[in-house]
């Protein structure tokens, strides 16, 4: 499985060139930039599939594809091969027109050129395919519907369709609300009136098939306190309140602590509520707040008390406009101890505004996007950002069993939390700065090219920060990714126990040997892999 940067369809490099020894079959202007593969199937597949914003058409051959110098195309018959008849210049005015109303974002061959087979390929047309992109599902479909309208008189093109969509065969998990998490896997959902954008998501699936966290990996939540929810309450260690000195964590603050922590360490998979990025790590809940606020002593009392009691990892979704040294200095010493720490950037909306514990260097600062990838507009920005994840609008958990929508780079840091869970559970020698270069370096880039202070390096990629640390592949015999071959492996084979039904591989985990059946040959094989 490879990280979503590597798996952007673009279009071969040497695309002009090779077309130019074919017979210049088409011109494309050189300004024009590439734009990622965003892509799904015509509007009558299934209500679950993205909405694309791209729309696929083959040209007769002979054909130009034209740019002017306001960005519009125009496609109309070669003119070197016969002269241009009234209806073709109507039709390419006609064409340009609508492409440039629909919002046309680009427009290119969809294809590289082969070296191997190449009359084949011209043979097959594949030369002639062109990618248009737009702003909105809305704008590709009725583009669709334009081109096909005018197809009849328009005699270059051939066909015209919506691009399919398609991925890995990673399976979601069976949460009923996972769909609302578009932060999780955001397939162009709309949330609160706003289409989403396909892949505007941290790209955990692929993550999953490696590891779902492991109990080792404490994870210290410093925050207004933890509710004893459904989705994680096996995993809550005894946790401490700083300003009251009791070791009472239950959340004083409209669930914001809950909402946290549902978010970096829910349960997946186990039918019911929502997933959090990490499903098995432990969690350390550590109250810094009196209410909703406190002071910035509390919060390095509270690290201390982390750390002391075996944090590997702190998020915290705090705000604090000063920075005192203290807070910095504590902040340092837990860097020096070897624990990995995530700070919320803040929600003043400031351009130069992250703020404290974000702002110092040892953290890994958290700024916040929305589902089309944009930066939150109440999302801190400056230099020290590191890099981004969802915060607008994300859904998790509340009180002991409810769930809710909570925007903030709150929300976004958990996010980056969970995947350091992951991180450690393949490496548990991971030291804080290289899991704050891993993440920058294998972060999605959004916003302006290349780092800016919205966003910093990109919005978390978590299976490509995981497989940056090049793990072993889990055991054949692990079958929840946890790490362990136990009884929950155990108790999984022993649920698919006999022929598997349709595609085993889909529907019977436990089938270790491909015979497509669960017996003692997988019992055995499993019990190999024990680690108990």
């Amino acid at each position: 499985e490879q990280p979503r940067s590597a798996r952007r369809v673009a279009p071969h490099a040497a695309s002009r060139r090779v077309v130019s020894m074919l017979g210049a079959a088409f011109v494309v202007s050189a300004a024009t930039a590439a734009v990622p593969g965003v892509a799904t199937p015509p509007a009558a597949a299934a209500d679950d599939l993205p909405a694309t914003t791209r729309v696929l058409v083959r040209t007769a051959p002979n054909t130009v594809l034209a740019v002017d110098r306001d960005g519009g195309p125009w496609l109309y018959p070669d003119p070197a091969r016969g002269r241009l008849a009234m209806t073709d210049l109507l039709a390419a005015r006609t064409m340009r027109d609508d492409f440039v109303a629909a919002g046309l974002r680009d427009l290119r061959p969809a294809l590289g050129v082969p070296e191997v087979a190449v009359q084949a390929y011209l043979d097959r047309g594949l030369d002639r395919w062109l990618v248009a992109t737009f702003d909105s599902p809305a704008a590709a479909a009725a583009m669709v519907e334009d081109l096909s309208e005018l197809a009849p008189m328009a005699s270059v093109i051939e066909v015209v369709e919506l691009d399919g969509v398609g991925g890995v065969a990673a399976a979601p998990p069976d949460d009923p609300w996972f769909p609302l998490q578009y932060g999780m896997r955001n397939t162009g959902q709309n949330v609160a009136g706003v289409t989403g954008v396909v892949g505007a998501d941290v790209n955990v699936l692929p993550a999953w098939d490696w590891t779902i966290g492991s109990p080792d990996v404490v994870v210290g939540v410093l925050d207004s306190g933890i509710d004893r929810h459904e989705e994680y309450e096996s995993r809550l260690m005894a946790g401490w309140n700083v300003p009251d000195n009791t070791d009472s964590f239950a959340d004083e603050c409209s669930s914001h602590g809950t909402h946290v922590t549902g978010i970096l360490g829910g349960e997946g998979d186990n039918g019911q509520g929502i997933a959090g990025v990490s499903w098995r790590c432990a969690i350390l809940p550590v109250v810094v707040t009196d209410g909703c606020s406190g002071y910035e002593s509390w919060v390095a009392d509270g690290i201390i008390w982390a750390v002391d009691h075996g944090a590997d990892i702190l998020n915290m979704s705090l705000q604090y406009s000063t920075g005192t040294q203290l807070l910095a200095d504590a902040v340092a010493w837990a860097s020096d101890a070897g624990v990995i720490q995530v700070a919320a950037a803040g929600n003043t909306g400031g351009l130069d505004d992250v703020q404290a514990p974000a702002r110092f260097p040892e953290t890994i600062a958290v700024a916040a996007t929305d589902n089309t990838d944009h930066r939150w507009s109440s999302s801190s920005a400056g230099p020290e950002i590191d890099l981004a994840a969802p915060g607008w609008r994300i859904y998790s958990c509340a009180s002991t069993f409810n769930y809710v929508y909570k925007s903030g780079t709150s929300m976004a840091a958990p996010f980056v939390s969970g995947a350091v869970a992951l991180m450690l559970s393949v490496d548990p020698e991971l030291d804080p700065l290289t899991a704050k270069v891993i993440l920058r370096s294998t972060a999605e880039d959004v916003e302006s090219i290349g780092f800016d202070d919205l966003t910093g390096s990109g919005r978390l990629d978590v299976a490509a920060a995981v497989l940056a640390l090049d793990p072993t592949p889990p055991a054949a015999g692990d079958l929840d990714r946890d790490g362990r071959v136990d009884g929950r492996d155990f108790g999984i084979l022993l649920g698919s126990w006999g022929a598997c039904p349709g595609d085993c591989e889909e529907v019977c985990p436990g089938d270790l040997d491909g015979d497509c059946t669960v017996n003692g040959i997988d019992l055995g094989l499993l019990f190999a892999d024990w680690t108990g």
